[in-house]
């Protein structure tokens, strides 16, 4: 999808996110009525840099890391580092709106960083991502508690991960923690976790949140007014 369309349709999810206060609990509720499965990220991923009230969206850009290997020869020349993992700055990528950085790279990465500071400022500034969620660590705290893009992560480490990771961007999905995460999903992360939508069944997804959040929303407007709510649940279905 083009940037210009990518930005038009983030603008029209976020209308619709704000006017009707979807989180991601109902979309989780949603995505199982639907019987879709495996789109919750683990939930030691949280905002590393943001409030718990922060809400990021957009279609997944993956970036996928795979542990280094040794090569075909003992004696042959390994590439180097920065050779290994240069693609994690999308070279191929110019513009990241309406998008959210997402890299993966199987199970979590908790015992060395994905970002740092420098990298983590270059795709929040010069890429303009809209969010960037990564299936393990980063570092640079520092840095990266003044970045305006909230970044989803594990935590923080000293570690680098150069010379014991390589990382591939121009890829269709990735996988964090057992979750495949599809280029052009539409990610939704808040303080609850992170959900993925297959794109496919956005619009279709998001209207059935709607109608759920103004349901609920009238819910509980009536059980602070003191109303009964296991008469409530056998009303309206709901809890």
């Amino acid at each position: 999808m083009q940037t210009e369309a990518l930005a038009d349709l983030h603008s029209a999810v976020a209308v619709k996110i704000r006017e009707h206060g979807i989180g991601t609990p109902t979309i989780s509720d949603v995505l199982d009525a639907l019987g879709i499965r495996g789109c919750v990220l683990d939930s030691r991923l949280g905002f590393l840099n943001s409030e718990p009230t922060t809400l990021i969206h957009g279609a997944a850009y993956p970036v996928r890391w795979h542990p280094v290997r040794k090569g075909p020869t003992i004696t042959a020349a390994s590439p180097s580092t920065w050779e290994e993992v240069r693609d994690f700055i999308v070279p191929e990528l110019t513009d990241g709106r309406g998008q959210i950085y997402v890299a993966g790279s199987g199970p979590l990465m908790t015992d060395a960083a994905m970002l740092g500071g420098m990298s983590t400022t270059y795709l929040s500034q010069n890429l303009r991502f809209e969010g960037i969620i990564l299936g393990g660590a980063i570092r640079d705290r520092k840095i990266i508690q003044h970045i305006p893009t909230a970044i989803v992560g594990t935590g923080f480490i000293p570690v680098d991960s150069q010379g014991a990771f390589e990382a591939v961007s121009d890829v269709d999905h990735c996988i964090i923690s057992g979750v495949v995460v599809h280029r052009g999903d539409w990610i939704i992360a808040d303080g609850d976790g992170t959900v993925i939508i297959p794109r496919a069944r956005l619009e279709e997804v998001l209207d059935r949140s709607a109608a759920i959040e103004n349901t609920e929303e009238g819910m509980l407007g009536k059980i602070r007014s003191g109303a009964y709510l296991p008469e409530l649940i056998d009303t309206v279905g709901r809890i």
